[in-house]
């Protein structure tokens, strides 16, 4: 009987948990598993941590994921100063004679077991460091807004002193992304790969639906407002979630309370444009403000044109559209960030 045999016997979590990252879990082994993550706080934590690292790995590198359990034997072995024989070397007496008058099996096994399973996760992280895609970060000012195409075509809008990271590809399994501040998100359906926000402790996740989502430090507290679809709000980390329709908001707290109530009237008012008589030079500076661009505003300046209109979901094409045909403008785009208004005569 080798080590690696006497670990699995003494110790079945552990195969359980690399089985379960494998997805090679039997209907009974499944049954087992789910019984021993109920059985304590700290298995679920454990199996958290370890899954989250699992799925950020291609299925390529799990397949080359093999666990040395002869070196961990090597490792117990010097840890307790035993001779380095492997225990299929050793006859059975004295094996047990020799490990009995140290350390009872259990402990030396559980040992072995967690150098096994550091090890593996050890491997697991190393790949991920070597192969993980890379990541992009945008960030705003107070007073700033920008408009942020994600690699799956997804738009979110940041509201100012907030900061996004998203991966350049979504290539694995899911798209993570991680929020600091506040933004409203319109996420593209995708069944097959779940969508996931992380703000500090809190995980948002998501199929493809549009919400906002509030992170502010200063607030210690995660709020998620959801206008269409439906959203999860959680924390891995103490076990609770709730699940959220449009018009409701839930919010997880830093002490790990989650509630859910109905959505305020102006709770994502943040991305409302509104106009009313406002000049096309006071429409320009408020346009540079939200959306971080530069708008030159040149031609007559006798005439006076003005513009009323609200934008619940502001994007800037649409508005210089809308913009140009009431007051027959002419906008040229100069570059990604300028615009030039040619004022002519006004209706």
């Amino acid at each position: 009987m080798t080590q690696t045999t006497l670990v699995q016997q003494e110790n079945p979590e552990w195969v359980l948990i690399a089985k379960a990252l494998k997805g090679e879990l039997t209907e009974q082994e499944q049954v087992e598993f789910s019984s021993w993550l109920k059985e304590d706080e700290t298995h679920m934590e454990l199996w958290a941590e370890a899954s989250e690292i699992w799925d950020q790995t291609g299925t390529d590198q799990h397949l080359h994921f093999h666990p040395d359990a002869d070196l961990a034997w090597e490792k117990v072995c010097a840890q307790a100063n035993l001779p380095h024989n492997q225990p299929s070397e050793m006859e059975a007496p004295e094996k047990d004679a020799l490990l009995v008058a140290l350390f009872p099996w259990n402990q030396v096994y559980k040992f072995a077991a967690a150098l096994v399973l550091a090890a593996g996760l050890a491997w697991i992280g190393y790949l991920q460091f070597n192969s993980s895609p890379e990541w992009e970060q945008v960030a705003t000012v107070s007073g700033e807004r920008k408009q942020i195409y994600l690699p799956d075509s997804s738009q979110v809008t940041l509201n100012g002193n907030s900061t996004l990271k998203y991966q350049t590809d979504f290539k694995g399994r899911e798209r993570r992304v991680e929020l600091t501040g506040e933004a409203f998100f319109d996420v593209k359906k995708n069944p097959e790969k779940p969508f996931i926000i992380r703000s500090g402790e809190a995980q948002t996740k998501v199929l493809g639906t549009s919400f906002n989502v509030r992170a502010l430090s200063s607030e210690q507290k995660v709020t998620v407002a959801v206008e269409t679809g439906r959203v999860s709000l959680s924390s891995p980390k103490i076990g609770k979630e709730v699940f959220l329709t449009p018009g409701f908001t839930g919010t997880l707290t830093a002490n790990g309370n989650i509630t859910k109530v109905e959505t305020a009237a102006n709770a994502p008012a943040w991305r409302t444009l509104a106009f009313n008589g406002a000049t096309i030079d006071e429409v320009a500076l408020q346009l540079e403000c939200y959306f971080n661009v530069s708008i030159k505003v040149i031609g007559k300046k006798s005439a006076v044109c003005t513009f009323t209109g609200t934008f619940e979901t502001p994007r800037l094409p649409e508005i210089l559209q809308v913009l140009a045909a009431s007051n027959e403008l002419e906008i040229t785009k100069q570059t990604s960030s300028q615009y030039t208004i040619l004022r002519n005569s006004c209706q």
